[in-house]
Formats: C-alpha cells, sequence, structure tokens
C-alpha cells in the first residue's frame, strides 16, 4: 500500500477508510524516516481530510522502507473533522504541496502566454480560478476535458502565483483555488494528455 507522507507527525493515505477506536493497521511507506513515537499523531486521507489520531505501536527501517503498525486511539467526526481538517491545510497543505496543476487547452495556454495571465469565467461567477492537487487530475479530465482540443497539464509553481491561493473543499476532496487571474510565469512546464484507447484518460508522469 502506497502512502504519502508529509511531515513527520500526519499519516496520509487514501486506503484507511473504515476505522474504530482500537483497531491496528500495518502500513509502508518508502524514502521516508521514522514517525516520532512519543508525540501525537494524526491519520489523514490524502486530501488532507482529518480522520484520527494514532499511536505508533512498531516500525522498522530497511533499505529505505518503513514499515510497522499504528493503533486508532480517536476518530473525528462532523464539525470536529471539518475543524481539524482546515487546521491541516492552513499549517501543512502550502508547505507540503510545491506545485498545483490546472487543465487546459493548448489555444487557451498559448492564449494566456501572450496575455501573460490567465482569465477564466469563474472568476467572475466565483470568483477564483479551479486548480488541482496531481491525484484528482485523472478525474478532473475525465470529467471535463474528453472533447477538448489539444488537452494539456499545466505545472504551476504555488510560490510563485501573485494571487491568493486557498484549498477549499469540492466534489473529491479539496482543491487549490486561485483568487485573481493566473500569473503565467508560474506556469513551470506543460504536458500534452490524450485519451487511451478506451476513451478516458490516465493520467500519469505529470
Amino acid at each position: 500500500m502506497g502512502l504519502s507522507l508529509a511531515i513527520n507527525s500526519v499519516l496520509r493515505s487514501d486506503h484507511y477508510l473504515s476505522l474504530e477506536v482500537g483497531q491496528i493497521f500495518s502500513f509502508e511507506k518508502t524514502s521516508c524516516d521514522t514517525f516520532f513515537t512519543n508525540a501525537p499523531l494524526w491519520l489523514a486521507r490524502n486530501d488532507w481530510r482529518a480522520q484520527a489520531e494514532i499511536s505508533i505501536i512498531s516500525q522498522t527501517l530497511t533499505d529505505n522502507t518503513l514499515t510497522g503498525q499504528f493503533r486508532v486511539d480517536y476518530i473525528y467526526q462532523d464539525a470536529e473533522q471539518k475543524a481539524v481538517t482546515e487546521l491541516f491545510v492552513r499549517m501543512f497543505a502550502g508547505i507540503s504541496e510545491n506545485y498545483i496543476y490546472l487543465l487546459s487547452s493548448k489555444k487557451e495556454y498559448q492564449q494566456a502566454q501572450k496575455s501573460g495571465e490567465l482569465v477564466r469565467d469563474s472568476l467572475t461567477e466565483e470568483g477564483f480560478i479551479h486548480a488541482s492537487p496531481k491525484h484528482q487530475l485523472t478525474r478532473i479530465a475525465n470529467k471535463y476535458y474528453t472533447q477538448t482540443p489539444e488537452p494539456l497539464v499545466m505545472v504551476v509553481d504555488k510560490s510563485l502565483i501573485t494571487n491568493e491561493v486557498k484549498w477549499e473543499p469540492a466534489t473529491g476532496g479539496l482543491y487549490p483555488h486561485i483568487y485573481g487571474p493566473l500569473n503565467m510565469n508560474a506556469v513551470l512546464r506543460t504536458v500534452p494528455i490524450a485519451l487511451a484507447d478506451n476513451g478516458r484518460f490516465d493520467i500519469k508522469n505529470i
């Protein structure tokens, strides 16, 4: 099972969906340090939704792979879950996620390059431009971009964006929203994407 460790006190994974206090689960992670063992730890989804407070009960680092077990000590629900999630996003999402992503057509991208900024109708309608974390690109592309000519992904350095970026809830998790035009000098590169033989996107290696 693949896990994403952004900091040494939060275990992020989409594998642990059904939880009960006292349950013990195994975990495995490569290219990371050991977890703290004498401090509070948290379990969260990859989109930073808080799930539970946990304790590491065993861990072994061998050949750059960390394996072990954790125990579920407390489960977040309802308003408390929302509050802790907002705390995680405010404290950690901006640190751990260096890049955000926008799907586009080649034509829209070229026009934005000429003007120096990307402006979309959603700025007027909703007040922001929709962007995406990497793990949601395939879902969004299949929902909105299957009929787009010459689609591509813009890889954006979040630290270079001149307008405010907020991580906010939407379908499927939390997403970065850009509250103003996107200055195009924040776009590091673009990656063309194409439909597979089954007529669907499967976006990898961005």
